[in-house]
């Protein structure tokens, strides 16, 4: 009976094992209906109501929500929980949009300095706009320079006046500034008297006759045309009983030619004595002068400004403060004294050899020494005083001045323009020489 007990126990245990069986395979089948509370309706009305947080949701069963979902319906309540701890994820994507939108802020700043661009481009256009009235201002400055066009054509650098002209006696027939220099005998570098003087010499520099000097006139133009006059005796006439000749050595010269081809200096050998230098001719004093013509004769006046205080070398040159001589021109028909003729006669055209006529002298004019070997006579008139120079001896209009006022005034209005450069040392600018070279103008000899 015993064995019967074991066999039907060991028959339960088997029915046991195989109800075991079927029970985990229930558990199994179990769990897979476990997937249906998806079809459950409630659960997404709950999700339209977030219709707000879909999008973060899809993205949610993206990154593995649907492993949360085999859990329990209980568990479904963390599910709520977790797209509120994912609120946070979805205020990033809210931080992409703005991100977005900062690029569109970007982009606004982009355009703010677009629109400043125009800001600056508005200057550009007010540039124009300030230099017409820049512009502007030289339209009053051209009506004199239209008005100085015959002045440029003649003496470049001098303004000319109508009205000045006007009141300008028409017995002056010519006006300018004038320059004295010398030249010492061949090395001497220091001469101590006249005696170390080889030659004497003065420079006309012609201007309008409505011209006016003032300060902003500064130093003579280089371009500015002048005669280069010779005095062989040295010592301009001081008294009527003095006659002394001179003649033309170079016209129609720019001051650069000047200063570079004759004022100079030079050096040349020789067979006998080596090298000998030719000292640079030597400035001493500058004015401005007239050449009036009277009844009878041609005057030449001058007025000086440097030296300011005229010395030794001046006196013993002939010159004062002011003077005038008497000039007349040599007919070159007529052979001059022996010990004044020229190798070559001036080559007068036509038109100003029949102004001569016959006569062997005749008065100045600017036309008789614009030619070189012209030859002309000085005697001496007045000194520091302008004699007969100084009047129109009654053949003036009523609104004319006498020679002598305007004489007078472009002396002052020269004092002016020396006054606003270098003072006494303007005449070596004005000949074209090196200013700083010389501590001033010279009056007294070295010796």
């Amino acid at each position: 009976m015993s064995t019967r007990t074991s066999t039907r126990q060991a028959a339960q245990k088997a029915k046991e094992a195989i109800s075991t069986t079927s029970e985990t395979g229930g558990r199994a089948s179990a769990g897979t209906k476990r997937k249906a509370p998806e079809r459950k309706a409630p659960q997404p009305k709950k999700e339209k109501k977030e219709d707000q947080t879909l999008q973060p949701e899809e993205k949610a069963t993206d990154t593995g929500v649907h492993r949360t979902q085999e859990t329990k319906p209980k568990e479904e309540e963390p599910k709520k929980e977790k797209p509120k701890e994912q609120k946070p994820k979805e205020e990033e994507p809210e931080k992409e949009v703005p991100e977005k939108e900062k690029p569109e802020k970007e982009e606004h700043k982009e355009e703010d300095p677009k629109e400043e661009e125009p800001k600056e481009e508005e200057p550009k256009e007010e540039e124009p706009e300030e230099e017409e009235p820049k512009a502007a201002p030289p339209q009053p400055r051209t009506s004199p320079e239209e008005s100085n066009k015959p002045e440029l054509n003649v003496e470049s650098g001098i303004r000319k006046s109508e009205e000045r002209e006007d009141i300008v006696p028409s017995n002056i027939l010519e006006k300018g500034i004038i320059y004295f220099f010398y030249r010492p005998r061949v090395n001497v570098e220091e001469p101590e008297g006249v005696g170390d003087v080889a030659r004497s010499f003065f420079v006309l520099r012609p201007a309008p006759l409505g011209a006016e000097l003032d300060s902003d006139q500064g130093p003579v133009d280089k371009d500015a045309q002048c005669r280069l006059l010779m005095l062989p005796k040295k010592k301009f006439p001081t008294s009527p009983k003095e006659r002394d000749m001179g003649f033309v050595e170079k016209a129609k010269q720019s001051m650069k030619d000047l200063q570079e081809n004759f004022i100079a200096g030079s050096t040349y050998q020789t067979a006998t004595r080596g090298e000998r230098t030719i000292e640079e001719a030597r400035p001493y004093a500058e004015g401005v002068y007239a050449i009036t013509s009277t009844k009878r004769a041609s005057h030449l006046a001058y007025v000086l400004t440097i030296p300011s205080d005229i010395g030794e070398i001046q006196e013993n040159f002939g010159l004062h403060q002011r003077g005038s001589w008497i000039v007349q021109s040599k007919n070159p028909k007529f052979p001059g004294p022996s010990f004044a003729q020229l190798p070559k006669e001036p080559q007068y055209p036509e038109s100003v050899l029949q102004k001569f006529g016959d006569l062997r002298w005749v008065p100045l004019e600017p036309d008789f020494i614009e030619y070189p070997n012209a030859q002309f006579l000085m005697i001496g008139e007045a000194q520091d005083h302008l004699g007969k120079a100084a009047t129109a001896e009654g053949g003036k209009q009523p609104h004319e001045i006498e020679p002598g006022e305007e004489l007078e005034k472009m002396e002052q209005e020269n004092e002016d323009r020396v006054q606003a450069q270098e003072g006494d040392l303007t005449i070596y600018r004005d000949l074209g020489m090196y200013a700083k070279k010389y501590a001033s103008v010279p009056t007294t000899w070295s010796g």
